[in-house]
């Protein structure tokens, strides 16, 4: 079910998607090749080993123990990191430092083996590679000055690589492909979300939670629109009365007072043609505008109405429980182009004589009931 609700989420804003992404990769592409300056990377790698020379057979055991332990490798791994010795080997090549600020070196231990990988990473190379060499070469010259037991030497020397280590077009164009479609699909399920936060926001102003039906004031507001669109056409106004359960309603479950209003508010949009209006008039009572219609054709419309909310209602989850809902209702037509306000007062006096009288729905007569 979340799977397709997300789904349905990104399908309805693929377009957001697609511009987040393209956005993206159109930046990525910019910025490699026309904002950053290409990086180029220059590896050597050293050996560490004990002095053939200085180590009889049983001290070569205990070397090869050390090394095991890694200790010395990294003190020579170190050695390479360390800012004098780099220092000390720009000025031995007959370079000022201050000249390859741009440059940044880097020793890392490869794994399970005596091998130290010496990087230089740089805008030119060649200079990248002659350091490599060049401050790999002062740094073995300092090493064997202070042990002798064990030896450093290159493995492999630096070349001018030929192609930069970064930016890589290709690969952060991918990348940015990605990040673009995951911040894509983040904003479409957050507008989303805030659309039906806002649509919420909005329908809680015109529609009443507890029945789904308008709110007062959004009935109210429509009915005055329609006689303002039609002032001589005739209408009905209905108000419906749940008498039955107007002792019991502050003791039931918000749940079931939900039940109870919703199936009320299905059975009037049921009964009633499209255009009618159906409210909530108040806690028990139902608003219902029948355009184009008078009071003699309304009395059949509601009669009808009245039988089917007669019925008893079951709630579910509440162990067959039936309420007897009891309905009276009160109803007036609008005639001659009065005031609607008339016509909800009259029609809340003809629901006065419902509730008093035998006769449980009533329309408003000037003269008098009966």
């Amino acid at each position: 079910m979340e799977i397709r609700f997300f789904l349905k989420i990104i399908q309805r804003g693929w377009w957001m998607i697609a511009i987040s992404a393209l956005l993206a990769v159109n930046f990525s592409l910019i910025y490699s090749y026309f904002i950053v300056t290409p990086e180029y990377e220059a590896v050597a790698r050293f050996i560490v080993s004990p002095n053939l020379e200085n180590t009889d057979s049983r001290d070569m055991v205990n070397s090869l123990e050390a090394l095991d332990k890694r200790s010395i490798i990294a003190t020579y791994a170190e050695v390479l990191n360390s800012y004098q010795i780099t220092t000390e080997a720009l000025r031995v090549l007959g370079n000022d430092p201050a000249d390859f600020t741009a440059y940044t070196t880097s020793a890392t231990l490869l794994p399970d083996a005596n091998i130290i990988r010496y990087s230089v990473k740089g805008p030119d190379p060649v200079v990248a590679a002659r350091l490599a060499n060049g401050i790999g070469q002062y740094a073995i010259d300092y090493v064997r000055k202070l042990y002798v037991v064990y030896n450093i030497d290159f493995l492999d020397q630096a070349t001018a690589a030929e192609e930069p280590s970064s930016p890589r077009p290709f690969q952060d164009a991918l990348l940015a492909l990605l990040v673009g479609l995951v911040i894509g699909v983040g904003l479409a399920i957050f507008r989303d979300q805030v659309s039906g936060t806002l649509a919420r926001i909005g329908q809680r102003n015109t529609v009443d939670y507890e029945s789904q039906a308008l709110a007062r004031v959004f009935f109210e507001r429509r009915i005055r629109q329609e006689v303002s669109v039609q002032p001589n056409v005739v209408n009905t106004l209905g108000i419906i009365y749940l008498n039955g359960i107007q002792d019991i309603y502050d003791s039931l479950p918000q749940v079931y007072i939900n039940q109870i209003m919703r199936k009320v508010t299905g059975t009037l949009k049921s009964e009633l043609r499209g255009n009618d209006l159906v409210g909530r008039w108040s806690k028990l009572q139902f608003g219902v505008f029948l355009l184009s219609t008078d009071g003699a054709s309304a009395m059949r419309r509601l009669e009808r109405i009245r039988e089917i909310l007669d019925q008893p209602v079951t709630l579910e989850g509440a162990d067959e429980l039936s309420i007897h809902l009891d309905p009276r209702i009160g109803f007036s037509d609008r005639q001659g182009g009065e005031a609607i306000s008339v016509t909800m007062t009259q029609a809340e006096s003809a629901l006065d004589i419902s509730m008093a009288s035998t006769a449980k729905i009533n329309m408003y007569k000037v003269r008098p009931f009966g």
